[in-house]
This record gives structure tokens, C-alpha cells and sequence, in this order.
């Protein structure tokens, strides 16, 4: 059988899902809501002023498009369709059917992926639109550094793919969407305080191992003045943890009962 009656057949149930759009519309809301709010507190007088005296809340159009991630909920949103796509093959038994008809668990899990990819690189490129987009229109300002910007927005992208592949891998393992969306929530919160206890332990100032865990990034990459150095790193640990992730997924989509 075909990879590409596969891919038609998941992308059908992708485009009916009613969780995507709505996810979708929550994160355009939270960057509009993020907007307003940057907006008020800056145009607020005394509290402006004595913000933006330290440097707090000046905000522009480039720094509110690279904060996008962080201001729009996209890794959570993006989590919830991938284990919802994801899960319902296995809650409501579909997958026998679909193995009946000659297709692989190979290429059941690779198409699958392959569809929840492309659904997080066409929702990330409509929400990064739309940050810019609002951004310029409530803050202004000039694209200066457009290489850096452009370097900063592809680095973010590896990374969002890095977490699509861990939110799919955690799906593949627990099959239940309830379970799924909990442990992609949790686990992530967990990794991230032990890292930070490291850092604290270990007392690093330059280099952060906190700030490289996939959601850190981030953090990481939305400052403009970030080094090269820690951009690379982000790149590396972004890719590594992407590759990281597929494998074990597909190492568990093998021995995964349906």
C-alpha cells in the first residue's frame, strides 16, 4: 500500500479535527491579549516610564515576533492537537483496520509524523505572520538585523519540530490524550527544575544548562542580543533532541499494542 493514501487518508482527519482551529484561535488571541497588555502598562505614565528606565517592557515589533512562542502558549497548544491526532487512533481502534489493509507500523508512525510536522511548521509560520504583524502595529519600530532576526526565527523552528517530536513520542507512548497532554506538561516542568538545580549547584554564570532544554530555547533565542555562541547551542540541542525523540518514538510504535 502507498505512503501517499496514508498521508490523505490522516491529513482528512487532521483537517476535521476542531481541536486544531481552536487551538489556533487561543494562541492568536494570547498574542493579541499579550499586545494589549504591553501596551497599556508602556502607554501607563508613571508606570511606564519607571519600567522602561530599566529597560522592562520596551517593547518593538522584532522583540514581540521573537517572544512569539513564549507569548502565544504555542508549544502547549500545538501538544494538545499533536496528542489528540495522535491518541485517537489508539482510543478509538483504528489502527487494526489500518494494519489490515497492508500498511506497516513503520509507516503508520512515519506518516503520522510526518502530517503532525507539517501541521506544526504551517501553524508556526501563520502565528510568527501574525506576531510580526501585531508587533509593528502596536509597538513600531525598525527590522534591523534582519539576518540575525531571520537566524533567531529558524532556530526556533528546529526547536518547535524538537518538541512536536517529543509531544508525538509521549502520545505514542501513553496513547491516551488525557495522559499525553499531563505528562507533556509535567514531564518537561520536571527536567526543567532539575536543570535548574543544577545550575544552582554547579554555580555556571556564562552558560545556563537550563536554557537548552527544548521549551528553555525559547526563552533563549527570543532576545535579540543572545550570543552566537548560545544560538549554536540551541541549534545543536534542538536537533539532537529531535532526533532523539523520532527514534524513541518509533522504537515504541513497534512494540505498542493495539
Amino acid at each position: 500500500m502507498s505512503m501517499s493514501s496514508l498521508l490523505r487518508f490522516n491529513f482528512r482527519k487532521l483537517r476535521k479535527q476542531k481541536s486544531l482551529y481552536l487551538c489556533v484561535g487561543i494562541m492568536l488571541g494570547m498574542l493579541l491579549l499579550s499586545a494589549v497588555m504591553y501596551k497599556m502598562i508602556m502607554d501607563t505614565e508613571t508606570i511606564g516610564n519607571s519600567l522602561q528606565s530599566v529597560g522592562v517592557y520596551l517593547q518593538t515589533g522584532v522583540t514581540f515576533g521573537l517572544s512569539t512562542i513564549d507569548n502565544s502558549y504555542f508549544v502547549t497548544l500545538i501538544g494538545i492537537v499533536i496528542a489528540l491526532a495522535v491518541c485517537d487512533d489508539y482510543e478509538q481502534h483504528t489502527l487494526k483496520n489500518i494494519y489490515a489493509r497492508g500498511y506497516t507500523r513503520k509507516q503508520f508512525y512515519f506518516s503520522k509524523l510526518a502530517l503532525m510536522l507539517a501541521a506544526t511548521t504551517a501553524v508556526y509560520i501563520l502565528i510568527m505572520l501574525c506576531s510580526f504583524a501585531i508587533g509593528f502595529a502596536f509597538f513600531g519600530g525598525e527590522l534591523t538585523d534582519m539576518g540575525k532576526v531571520a537566524a533567531l526565527i529558524g532556530i526556533q523552528y528546529i526547536a518547535a519540530l524538537a518538541n512536536a517530536a517529543f509531544m508525538f513520542m509521549l502520545s505514542t507512548l501513553f496513547k491516551r490524550s488525557g495522559l499525553s497532554i499531563a505528562m507533556a506538561i509535567i514531564i518537561p516542568a520536571v527536567i526543567n527544575l532539575i536543570l535548574q538545580i543544577t545550575d544552582i549547584l554547579l554555580k555556571t554564570e556564562d552558560i545556563k544548562i537550563s536554557g537548552f532544554w527544548t521549551t528553555s530555547c525559547f526563552t533563549t533565542l527570543a532576545n535579540i542580543s543572545v550570543s552566537t555562541t548560545n544560538m549554536l547551542i540551541c541549534l545543536l540541542m534542538s536537533v539532537i533532541y529531535a532526533v532523539v525523540f523520532v527514534c524513541a518514538g518509533s522504537a515504541i510504535a513497534k512494540k505498542a499494542e493495539v
